[in-house]
């Protein structure tokens, strides 16, 4: 089975890694095992742990596009809910991956707001949160386009690009 990686991107509290979980869940369902590289869980499991400064981004980002590609040419579905703030990130991994699918989880910053419960638009780390304290540059022409995390369109449309990407898995 040829592989492929499918990056959910959107801004910060987008609803990325339930849309995510939801692919993810859906694929096990028929017999699947994709891999879930979530940003802030490679992050954390990084040491040293990555900073948020310009370089730290860009070489995180740098990491997740190749550990991401390394998975995929192993034949596996690889699912990265991961901001990549901007295209290059996003442009470079898809250049990297046997097949990439880019999905856009499109939510306002009021949205995101409400869905934080973490606390991150209220903190002092909004200066370096993409969206509000740095650019988010969106996809210019992403294959898919869920409106939030919670868009049963945007789950049954990436399901299917992923089978047509992996030549019809079951």
């Amino acid at each position: 089975m040829k592989g492929v990686v499918v990056w959910f991107t959107g801004l910060p509290r987008s609803g990325k890694s339930m849309l995510a979980d939801a692919v993810r869940a859906r694929l096990v369902a028929k017999g699947e095992r994709p891999v879930v590289l979530d940003g802030d869980a490679v992050r954390a499991a990084l040491l040293p742990r990555p900073g948020y400064d310009p370089e730290a981004r860009d070489d995180f980002y740098t990491t997740l596009a190749h550990l991401a590609a390394l998975v995929a040419h192993q034949g596996h579905v690889v699912l990265v809910p991961a901001t990549a703030h901007k295209r290059a990130y996003r442009d470079a991994a898809r250049e990297l991956a046997p097949a990439f699918i880019e999905v856009h989880v499109a939510a306002s910053l009021a949205e995101c707001k409400a869905h934080d419960h973490a606390g991150l638009y209220s903190s002092t780390a909004r200066a370096a949160l993409p969206g509000v304290g740095i650019g988010y540059e969106a996809p210019s022409a992403p294959e898919v386009v869920a409106s939030g995390g919670e868009d049963d369109r945007a789950l049954d449309s990436v399901v299917a690009r992923i089978e047509e990407a992996c030549h019809g898995i079951a």
